[in-house]
């Protein structure tokens, strides 16, 4: 299931994909090797223009559950755009509180 979870926040459209990875060191995928977890693949876009996109570093230990991937990379999304970090807010978008 390759889903993207949308959502607005702060007048950014915030992409979560969760990927899922396996351990091994195959170079291709292959459904034998044992599930190592998920990890969320992040975009954040302004005015249909991509303003960032992250994967999480090496060092990140996947999540054994999709829907806690997700919620986790949108949080973490959700508090960087409200901080408003890229060139300030587009016009007419109030400051959050």
């Amino acid at each position: 299931m390759n889903t993207i979870r949308s959502e607005k926040r702060n007048g950014y459209d915030v992409h979560v994909k969760v990927v899922q990875v396996h351990r091994g060191s195959s170079t291709m995928q292959d459904s034998r090797l044992p599930t190592a977890g998920y990890v969320p693949l992040v975009q954040i876009c302004r005015d249909d223009e991509v303003v960032v996109e992250w994967h999480v570093p090496k060092c990140y230990r996947p999540r054994s559950l999709r829907k806690e991937t997700e919620d986790d990379a949108l949080a973490y999304a959700s508090k960087l755009v409200e901080q408003r970090p890229f060139d300030g807010p587009p016009s007419g978008v109030p400051v959050a509180a």
